[in-house]
């Protein structure tokens, strides 16, 4: 067969089938983790290749089966991962955070909901907002439009997108639920009406619920930019901050009523306006404020969370639940005071009737307190059974986190997450272990290798929530693979590394580093550098973040920002000599990055025994390190 690229017009599906194959027998299992969970040789007479059916894969990652046949390899869905240069983007114009973004209506209206329109913004006008300092665009948007991009290209299958697209979806929610406000803002009203059966009391508590919110965002607003000023951010708005206006509403409506009806009460005693008000703000506002300090304090509480969503959380409740007080406490019934000696003024001022139902009878409360009272027994029996039936299933309890809880059901992102769970393996959530210190002591390195053994060396008894590839090993994604594949890709092509300065006839590389002697893809012996040496290293690191990893034997190359995901260095690197910066000294790289996955994270009671056992399988890191792997506060 001809060797052909991907997009040549004379490709065929013998084309395909033979490079699926070689892929899913030299990939140590890799290949596979891109197709659905229901991949499969299927055999086929016509077919080109020989393969595995009924395959499983083995301990080392190749395929085992008792039955080879012709055939082809199949699934019914497969992953397309986009690489993004992040820098790049950035520089241009594009935005990965929501709330830096600039303000854009991608939706359209569908009856009573919004469906989501994707903005198209070209680099050009992305650009120019970066050169004038302005808000920059969402990735969001561009994610959707390249999705819709795809659908409409695509004839003969079907493309979903799995990226950063929450907020779209859950402020297309937000705008389509506009609706149910006006109608929650006319039940309340309404029940105001039912309970003070004043209109003026209505409008006054309807003014001081809009107020407030407008004070607690204003408020919020300003403590923002203080923050910014100054350079101490404290306030970092979240999801949690959608719930402040449901908390501070139904707080306030409570003290509303209870301060007018105080206010009422002393009027129908006898008092005078000024005698009732005094009284309402004297022994409701007193109680009022205690309420409100002690809930703020509660509040502030969320200040000693290493959480810094939670954090600003409690300060905006804070703020919140403080100018709820000051307009429950004091202006409502101050306002209550003001209507009403105009009234008076005006010879207009009724007296407080004494015969008005507010909501309910008062008698059914009086009776339904003194039957509690006369059947004590029978109360205090009922409320212990009910403790008793309730405290086991409390302390049971655990938190739970899914995505899909946030959005609808039929959402596109809500779809994607369930045929993600259905059709492919369980890539867990990502997580890190970050690693500070001199990264290129070869000691390091081994640590890393070691903890990978580690993990790989527990039973079946063990906690098993770390992501597994498919040959059944942890996949711990670290620096140390990234110079394997690096290593390799100089047997393979000595091109880039001979720009970058490396000398493959020199037994220490033209840089004065350790070597080993290999044969290359042409069986021509070449030195390369180990990983035992600090200034091999220091050109490895080097090489990589300045180039990337080059292509090689079926490995896809990965760009520089890749490898900035899990390496850091000090300093510019020289291009031209990387094992150097372009002050001429010897770069130090202080910090590498470990990722993994794990599964299921929302069971927290599965999560921290294997966050224990991990733990314990960084032991190789703890023996180099003067300080504990972890360091508890306080």
């Amino acid at each position: 067969m001809e060797c052909l690229t991907f997009d040549d017009p004379n490709l065929t599906q013998d084309h395909i089938d033979l490079a699926a194959h070689r892929m899913a027998n030299n990939s140590n299992g890799a290949f596979l983790r891109f197709l659905s969970n229901d991949r499969a040789f299927l055999p086929d007479e016509d077919g080109l290749v020989v393969g595995p059916v009924g395959h499983r894969i083995s301990e080392n990652g190749s395929l085992v089966s008792d039955n080879w046949e012709r055939g082809r390899w199949s699934a019914s869905a497969a992953w397309l991962i986009v690489n993004f240069d992040r820098d790049e983007m950035q520089r241009n114009g594009w935005t990965f955070t929501w709330k830096n973004a600039t303000s854009q209506f991608g939706y359209e209206r569908n009856g009573l909901e919004l469906e989501t329109d994707p903005v198209r913004n070209s680099v050009e006008f992305c650009r120019e907002r970066e050169a004038q300092g302005q808000k920059l665009c969402s990735v969001e948007w561009l994610y959707l439009s390249l999705e819709e991009d795809l659908r409409e290209s695509d004839d003969s299958i079907v493309s979903l997108m799995f990226a950063e697209a929450i907020n779209v979806e859950i402020n297309r929610e937000l705008l389509s639920s506009a609706h149910l406000l006006l109608l929650m803002g006319v039940a309340i009203m309404v029940l105001l009406w039912a309970s003070l059966r004043r209109v003026s009391d209505v409008a006054i508590v309807g003014t001081s619920l809009a107020l407030s919110l407008v004070w607690m965002y204003g408020l919020i607003g300003w403590a923002i930019v203080l923050g910014k000023a100054t350079g101490h951010e404290f306030i970092f708005r979240s999801q949690f901050s959608n719930l402040l206006p449901i908390l501070i509403l139904a707080l306030e409506i409570d003290d509303s009523l209870h301060s007018l009806h105080r206010y009422k009460e002393e009027r129908r005693g006898g008092a005078s306006s000024e005698q009732a008000v005094h009284k309402a703000i004297s022994k409701v506002g007193l109680a009022i404020m205690l309420t409100s300090v002690t809930t703020i304090v509660a509040f502030m509480a969320n200040m000693t969370s290493s959480i810094a969503a939670l954090r600003s959380f409690g300060i905006e409740a804070g703020i919140g639940v403080f100018c709820a007080f000051f307009l429950t406490g004091l202006w409502v019934p101050l306002t209550r005071l003001d209507i009403d000696n105009w009234l008076e003024s005006k010879g207009r001022l009724d007296e407080e009737p004494l015969d008005v139902v507010h909501m309910i009878p008062s008698s059914w409360l009086s009776n339904l307190a003194s039957q509690s009272a006369r059947f004590a027994p029978v109360v205090l029996l009922a409320s212990l059974i009910l403790t008793a039936l309730a405290a086991p299933i409390m302390l049971s309890l655990e938190g739970d986190f899914q995505v899909e809880d946030f959005v609808e059901a039929d959402s596109d992102l809500a779809v994607g997450v369930g045929m993600i769970n259905d059709r492919f393996s369980d890539e867990g959530e990502p997580a890190y272990v970050l690693v500070e210190g001199n990264i290129t002591n070869p000691l390091v390195i081994q640590a890393i290798e070691d903890v990978r053994r580690n993990m790989n060396s527990h039973g079946p008894d063990d906690p098993d929530q770390i992501s597994r590839m498919p040959n059944g090993d942890v996949e711990l994604l670290g620096v140390d693979l990234l110079l394997w594949y690096t290593r390799a890709a100089m047997a393979w092509n000595q091109t880039q590394f001979e720009e970058a300065g490396w000398d493959f006839g020199s037994s220490d590389g033209g840089i004065g580093c350790e070597t080993v002697n290999i044969p290359n893809r042409e069986m021509d012996f070449i030195y390369v550098p180990i990983v035992q040496d600090s200034r091999c290293l220091s050109f490895l690191f080097g090489f990589m973040l300045t180039r990337g990893v080059p292509a090689s034997g079926g490995y896809p190359s990965l760009s520089p920002s890749i490898v900035g995901e899990f390496l850091q260095v000090e300093g510019e690197l020289d291009f031209e000599n990387p094992w150097l910066t372009e002050s001429g000294e010897v770069p130090r790289y202080p910090r590498t990055a470990m990722r993994y996955g794990i599964s299921s994270p929302e069971q927290f009671s599965l999560v921290e025994p294997a966050l224990e056992q991990l733990e314990d399988d960084l032991s190789p890191l703890q023996n180099l390190s003067m300080t504990p792997n972890r360091v508890n506060a306080g």
